[in-house]
């Protein structure tokens, strides 16, 4: 299209040239519901063979009893805790699971495709007459050869409905549009309304969100109608019943009715959030089709005074967005790229209610034995990561093509991090082990959620970081759909790895390395930091740590020869680059800025991390030769308690060396990946300085000749530990860095752009030329 439609902006992104990946994010979050239900349906029907088959609450009871009071001992043996303790047979749980999600989605396709016959015959809907209606028929001729549709559209008629209004049905091979009455009646009064109202329903066909509508609609009513309702009426008769017969499970059956009442919401949410894009997407291309949409603006306009003084539904549970959104979204497509805090915690919720199920079939599928395997979790984090980096990656190449940067990278990691915390709550494995009062200490399940809580956090952060440093190359790519699916598909690695070896720590009678005395007595912060990094040290071996930071780091960094390479397949190329993305055609200048790389630094970012990590080095061995000379007992009272203190002293000087390079990186685009890349280049030098340290400490304190002193550096020690302390602390680096840019950018946006108070009349926010330079 030549011309932006009116009130299009330069920069603003095409809504259908960008790398589509909506309705892919729309069937993640089906998809993912609907294995929970299945979990769901699969687990009621498990306990009701078992009760038809002749069991009794006395066999579930005598297993509860048994298992309270042997699952210390036999925790870690699942074959030793079968042979203990005999489990009542509810059947092959895998089994009842897929084969209810198989029902499950058998009932659905049923449904869709009796559905658009069954509405016909209820609302009496008729062809639209052959005769006496010239005028209608050739203006919908003309309304379906500007849509370009390539299937047959067959228009019917609701004679009943005196609202102008329409409707788009049907299944794969048959699609209708449905006019009513009213609407027929428009054409005669305002033909370029009826025009609107019309490309309107015929852009969902184009668009191919008809399917996804209906089967979200589907799957919404099989929820309510096979899980929701029965849970609602047997949820007060189950809860009275452990209550009067098996006290243990009470907390259970409340823990899981709540986790249940989590997911419809998230349900309900999701469901009205996909009807609702697909009406903006439709707008969209009506706008597209018809220069700006300057009819349906002026319908929506009318509608938007009615609402205003009529009643109104919750925003989130409206399947229709309201005229104000749809206004606003036809002026700024960036609107149609949103991905949010809400999205993310809805996707999170579902992955970690969902997620021991679904791992277990996988192990089951693959005859995995090794509890934390990556493989174990790919299923989720197909579910989960696929769905949120899509998002994510959509976002920041809209926001990238406006000569912005995405600002919800922050609440989107923590509503990430909140969803998979909040879902562990409804997870069976805790919630047994919750109730018969097995579960890990409180120190032990904070650390866990923490660990969990960061890995959502990393992944959100990272994959932002990473589409921000990969946007030119896409931008400029013929395939940028390919790029993005690989930018995903790596995240997703990432993600199997982290969350299969966080999910394992929460495995409840999982043993934790203690601190040392006296600090295992203090429930401090200390306490709880060294169950963290405790938990950490025993699951994930070094060299896995140090695969990842070298992942995690290396895939941003590779950006810059994407670009180059993409440069140079450029040269005579017949595309013009970045601007079949947008709406209208844009300057030289922009069309340059749009496909410069980020200012990326590592070289420098590492250098500067190395000068000031050898700087920290030196400054530990002042430090130490003072302790040892004039006052020497804070060392020799934190040797005694931590070992090898001078690890923990490097990790920490190692990160803040990483934090002062991100502050001297302030302007640059990616002040966070140059703090990482610091941290890093710190980790070459401080490890082994902190390392001698101590060993030149004993030797100056009390001589060559004690046990602790080592006049040569021990260098099978420092090798073995150097690595592995960079790779944590850069690990660290991952997360605390971004979220300490995070915070400081919405600062710095709080302090520039603040709402003008009263009395203030003269006042306005500072323009980019008017910023400090700090602020720029």
């Amino acid at each position: 299209m030549s011309s932006a439609p009116a009130g299009a902006a330069v920069g603003m992104p095409h809504p259908f040239r960008m790398p589509s990946g909506t309705s892919l994010r729309f069937a993640l979050l089906i998809l993912s519901t609907s294995t929970a239900m299945a979990t769901t349906l699969g687990g009621a029907v498990g306990t009701a063979a078992y009760f038809g088959l002749g069991g009794d609450i006395d066999g579930i009871a005598g297993t509860l009893t048994c298992a309270a009071a042997t699952i210390h001992d036999t925790a870690t043996d699942p074959d030793k805790f079968a042979s203990t303790c005999p489990q009542p047979s509810l059947g092959n749980q895998t089994a009842l699971g897929l084969a209810a999600l198989g029902a499950l989605w058998l009932v659905v396709g049923i449904v869709y495709w009796l559905l658009p016959a069954y509405r016909i015959r209820r609302r009496r809907l008729r062809p639209l007459p052959t005769t006496g209606l010239a005028d209608i028929r050739r203006t919908l001729d003309e309304l379906v050869a500007v849509a370009g549709l390539r299937c047959r559209v067959r228009f019917v008629v609701d004679w009943r409905q005196r609202a102008p209004g329409g409707l788009a049905f049907g299944r794969v091979g048959r699609r209708h549009v449905m006019l009513s009455a009213g609407l027929l009646q428009l054409h005669r009064r305002d033909p370029e309304a009826f025009r609107a109202i019309v490309l309107h329903e015929l852009a969902h066909l184009r668009n191919r969100d008809v399917d996804i509508a209906f089967l979200t609609i589907i799957c919404y009513r099989l929820f309510v109608v096979a899980v929701a309702i029965p849970l609602a009426v047997s949820a007060p008769f189950a809860l009275l019943v452990a209550w009067l017969l098996l006290p243990s499970s009470l907390l259970f059956q409340l823990q899981f009715i709540l986790a249940m009442c989590a997911l419809a919401a998230t349900v309900a949410l999701t469901s009205s959030a996909v009807l609702r894009s697909r009406e903006l997407y439709a707008d969209a291309r009506v706008a597209v089709w018809t220069r700006g949409a300057p009819s349906l603006r002026r319908l929506l306009a009318a509608q938007c005074g009615r609402e205003r003084t009529g009643r109104r539904r919750s925003p989130l549970l409206r399947p229709h967005p309201p005229a104000a959104k749809r206004l606003a979204a036809l002026s700024d497509p960036r609107l149609l790229f949103a991905f949010g805090p809400s999205e993310a915690f809805g996707l999170a919720l579902t992955c970690s209610l969902v997620y021991q199920q679904m791992s277990q079939w996988t192990e089951e599928a693959a005859r995995l034995t090794d509890e934390g395997s990556p493989l174990s979790a790919v299923a989720p984090s197909v579910v989960l990561g696929g769905g949120v980096a899509m998002g994510i990656w959509h976002a920041v190449l809209a926001a990238r093509l406006n000569r912005g940067r995405w600002e919800d990278a922050h609440r989107t990691g923590l509503a990430t991090a909140a969803g998979l915390i909040v879902g562990t709550f409804g997870d069976k494995m805790h919630g047994t082990a919750l109730s018969l009062g097995v579960a890990d200490a409180l120190p032990v399940q904070l650390s866990w959620w923490l660990i969990l809580g960061a890995v959502g956090y990393g992944f959100v952060r990272w994959n932002a970081a990473t589409a921000r440093v990969w946007a030119p190359v896409v931008l400029a790519g013929r395939r940028p759909l390919l790029l993005v699916g690989g930018g995903c598909a790596v995240g997703v690695a990432l993600l199997s790895i982290c969350l299969g070896h966080a999910y394992a720590a929460g495995a409840p009678g999982f043993q934790l390395l203690p601190l040392p005395r006296p600090l295992n007595l203090l429930p401090t912060t200390l306490d709880f930091l060294g169950f963290v990094f405790s938990t950490a040290f025993v699951l994930t071996p070094p060299q896995w740590v140090i695969a990842l930071v070298v992942v995690a780091v290396g895939f941003p960094l590779a950006a810059r020869l994407g670009v180059r390479l993409s440069g140079r397949r450029r040269v005579g190329a017949s595309t013009a680059g970045p601007e079949r993305f947008l709406l209208q055609a844009v300057s030289a200048e922009d069309w340059a800025a749009l496909l410069a790389p980020p200012q990326v630094r590592p070289l420098k970012a590492l250098a500067q991390g190395a000068a000031f990590g050898a700087a920290a080095g030196l400054g530990l061995w002042l430090w130490h030769l003072f302790c040892a000379l004039v006052f020497p007992r804070p060392i020799e009272w934190v040797g005694a308690v931590f070992t090898f203190y001078q690890l923990a002293l490097a990790a920490l000087l190692q990160l803040a060396v990483g934090f002062v390079v991100a502050w001297r990186h302030t302007r640059g685009e990616l002040r966070a990946l140059h703090g990482i890349l610091g941290t890093l280049g710190a980790g070459l030098l401080l490890p082994l300085a902190a390392i001698t340290a101590r060993d030149h400490f004993a030797c100056v304190r009390w001589g060559t000749g004690h046990a602790a002193c080592r006049v040569t550096p021990d260098v099978a020690f420092a090798v073995s530990a150097t690595p592995t302390v960079t790779a944590w602390t850069t690990a660290l680096a991952l997360l605390f860095i971004p979220a300490w840019t995070a915070l400081r950018d919405r600062r710095l946006r709080l302090g520039i752009v603040r709402p003008i108070a009263c009395g203030e009349h003269g006042r306005r926010p500072l323009s980019a030329g008017e910023m400090p330079r700090r602020a720029r």
